[in-house]
């Protein structure tokens, strides 16, 4: 009996020592499949953004309307809130033990995303088409036309440009529009609402925006950039950007001068420095300095015509204008000088006797 029991106890401790050995050794295992499917779901989200990024940048370089299809997954675990495409950048968010981890990529262009791209896992085919300045990942049900303005004007001038908004969808989109523009009062851009709403079909699919651009007389010339961004109640965006290059007449730089120009027939084709009397005599001078500016006329006789010197101001651009009438000044030489502190500059013109 004791022989018996002492056998029964070593197989109990045996069989104890199995089911601790199967214990560990199915423990190891369970963590070496949860490793792996943490792998895994980080593989195929990150398959899925290389993929979609690749195509992207093989449209965009193709040119507007290239297209293809890619193939993705979006592995179990993705956090629909962080699965979407927004300016340069492609994400999906996984949810790996109990935490979120981003999968993203940058992209080398602007990339929207479309109303059907899809956000909750699973396998899809999405379509990656390219456009004016950017790459369209899934389709869009909002249209704009065009994508951006570029306009070349002269100070003290507007031009205006009427955008297209169109709903191709099926469910009405409310359009939101705000600018980003930091101009206002040199180049103030204006439009005529920033908000309507675009129903499924008939009349009311479409809208149209009229964006405006006003220049003003004191405008610097050069060019200014902005855009105005687009946004709806779904997932639908866009962009449209804005460059305004206001041109004109540039003065010389670097030396300063008056000049008096006369003409002696209408049309302003005979230029000469007779003059018949009594003519106003205007006194124009650029780049000079922000300031004050010491006028003198000399006659003849060597000394300064009535009212001269005289001091003027020069504008913050170094501009200054003067005028006289020399009716009564006898005839001869007139020497004109512009002095302010170390600059100096003269005209001579002459005054003679009408026959």
């Amino acid at each position: 009996m004791l022989y018996r029991g002492q056998g029964a106890t070593e197989l109990l401790m045996l069989l104890a020592m199995i089911a601790v050995a199967g214990l560990i050794i199915y423990s190891a295992s369970q963590d070496k499949l949860a490793e792996s499917n943490k792998a895994l779901i980080v593989s195929q989200a990150r398959a899925a953004v290389n993929d979609l990024s690749s195509a992207a940048s093989e449209v965009y370089s193709q040119g507007v309307g290239a297209k293809r299809k890619v193939y993705i997954t979006i592995p179990e675990g993705a956090e629909p809130s962080r699965v979407y495409v927004n300016n340069t950048m492609i994400n999906i968010g996984v949810r790996i033990d109990s935490q979120i981890t981003d999968i993203n990529t940058q992209t080398s262009m602007r990339v929207v995303q479309g109303s059907d791209f899809p956000t909750t896992p699973g396998s899809y085919y999405v379509t990656v088409v390219a456009k004016q300045g950017y790459v369209l990942i899934g389709v869009s049900y909002l249209s704009v036309v065009p994508t951006s303005i570029s306009v070349e004007m002269s100070p003290s001038t507007s031009t205006s440009t009427v955008v297209t908004f169109t709903n191709n969808g099926n469910v009405p989109l409310n359009v939101t529009l705000s600018q980003q523009w930091s101009y206002a009062g040199l180049v103030d851009l204006t439009l005529n609402t920033t908000n309507f709403i675009l129903t499924t079909s008939g009349s009311l699919s479409t809208a149209y925006l009229t964006v405006t651009l006003q220049s003003y007389a004191g405008t610097p010339l050069q060019p200014y950039i902005g855009k105005i961004t687009v946004s709806t109640n779904s997932t639908e965006s866009a962009q449209i950007d804005i460059y305004a290059n206001v041109v004109g007449t540039q003065l010389p730089t670097g030396v300063s001068y008056i000049t008096i120009d006369t003409f002696k027939d209408s049309a302003y084709s005979s230029q000469t420095t007779n003059f018949t009397l009594p003519y106003n005599i205007t006194i124009n001078g650029t780049a000079w300095n922000e300031g004050f500016v010491t006028i003198n006329i000399m006659g003849p006789s060597n000394s300064s015509v009535s009212g001269y010197p005289v001091t003027i101001t020069a504008d913050a651009s170094g501009s200054f204008n003067n005028s006289f009438n020399p009716a009564g000044l006898p005839a001869g030489v007139y020497n004109i000088t512009a002095n302010q502190s170390v600059t100096n500059a003269t005209y001579s013109f002459n005054i003679t006797t009408c026959s």
